[in-house]
């Protein structure tokens, strides 16, 4: 019998999964983690990646891109808050090149004086390369 663990993930609007794991692979601040069933108490940041869950009785893999949050662990249950979680078959990959030059040129032509704005830019960067890096891995492992 396989053993699972519970996952909720939760961006700053919905709860967009809520059940049984076998395991998942998140991209943490330090590199790529997975988490199988009953892993040590943990918490972690995470950085704007590609979130991979293994659903029982599922060939395939659950794919997300998360653009960064936050990552616990408690006695087998594991929660992700993210600031913002897209299934990766809702992604378009045009749009997000066009919204990652975006980003890089408002960056670039910002000044020192503009904090906010940067920090809006940086924050839309994060959130296209997250989705990008999702439809990369999608490209390199689904399909083949």
């Amino acid at each position: 019998m396989v053993k699972l663990m519970r996952l909720d993930l939760v961006d700053s609007e919905h709860q967009i999964f809520s059940g049984d794991v076998e395991h998942f692979v998140a991209t943490a601040s330090d590199g790529e983690i997975g988490i199988y069933p009953n892993h040590i108490p943990l918490i972690c940041k995470l950085k704007p990646g590609v979130l991979r869950l293994q659903v029982p009785n599922e060939k395939y893999q659950l794919i997300y891109a998360v653009s960064g949050g936050f990552l616990e662990i408690q006695d087998n249950h594991a929660t992700i808050l993210a600031d913002i979680v897209e299934r990766t078959e809702k992604l378009d990959e045009e749009r997000l090149i066009a919204e990652h030059e975006a980003a890089l040129a408002r960056i670039k032509h910002s000044d020192s004086s503009q904090t906010l704005d940067v920090a809006k830019a940086q924050a839309a960067l994060d959130v296209a390369i997250a989705q990008l890096k999702a439809l990369d891995y999608i490209r390199k492992h689904v399909n083949h």
